[in-house]
């Protein structure tokens, strides 16, 4: 349901941004930015426990002293979803074949230099991984199935290509490097993933 959330919220912005053709009058609002993407997420550490590439979501919220050229300020919260196979039991949770969701709230400051219509950026963001997954549980009437959450340390380093449709709308090509700081549970095997995002960018004011 997370995820789904995500996407609606991805659509509307791409919605909302694709309706403002016209030009924006610069004030305090236009140095606001509404980050989002979608992609491909993969692990990039595997030991006994076997992921596979997933779906990455990319949600964010961004201010800009300046319009480029200039230091910024960004908040994500990103949802990256695999599913596994365990071939030990070196995992939190008696299945051994399900799904992982990592979700990443992190926050940190980036670069910005722009030449015409194209902008590169690097981004530093500290802040927290959550691995969620299912554990099978006994109960009398049956097996039930409970969610677990693990929450640690996390890092995340992203460097992205614009290209900016009008001045305050851009597509974005966006990699990033994500790790998580502990070496227990699904961490002992997963603590570093890669993600592969295209999307956009813009204001909304």
């Amino acid at each position: 349901m997370l995820v789904d959330r995500r996407f609606i919220l991805l659509v509307a912005i791409v919605i909302t941004a694709v309706t403002k053709t016209n030009a924006q009058v610069e004030d305090i609002s236009s140095r606001f930015y509404f980050p989002g993407s979608l992609g491909l997420g993969f692990p990039l550490t595997n030991n006994h426990t076997h992921l596979n590439n997933g779906l990455s979501i990319n949600t964010a919220f961004e201010y800009r002293p300046t319009y480029s050229n200039d230091v910024f300020f960004r908040i994500d919260y990103d949802a990256l979803n695999n599913s596994y196979t365990s071939h030990l039991q070196t995992i939190p949770t008696n299945i051994v074949q399900g799904k992982l969701s990592t979700d990443f709230l992190v926050a940190g400051v980036g670069y910005r230099h722009s030449s015409a219509k194209w902008g590169i950026y690097g981004l530093l963001q500290p802040g927290m991984g959550i691995h969620s997954f299912n554990l099978a549980v006994n109960t009398p009437n049956g097996v039930m199935l409970s969610t677990i959450s693990n929450n640690r340390v996390a890092l995340k380093v992203d460097a992205g290509i614009e290209y900016y449709i009008t001045h305050h709308f851009a597509a974005v090509f966006d990699p990033s490097f994500y790790k998580i700081f502990s070496h227990s549970g699904f961490n002992t095997s997963h603590s570093q993933f890669g993600a592969l995002n295209i999307g956009i960018t813009t204001t909304i004011f």
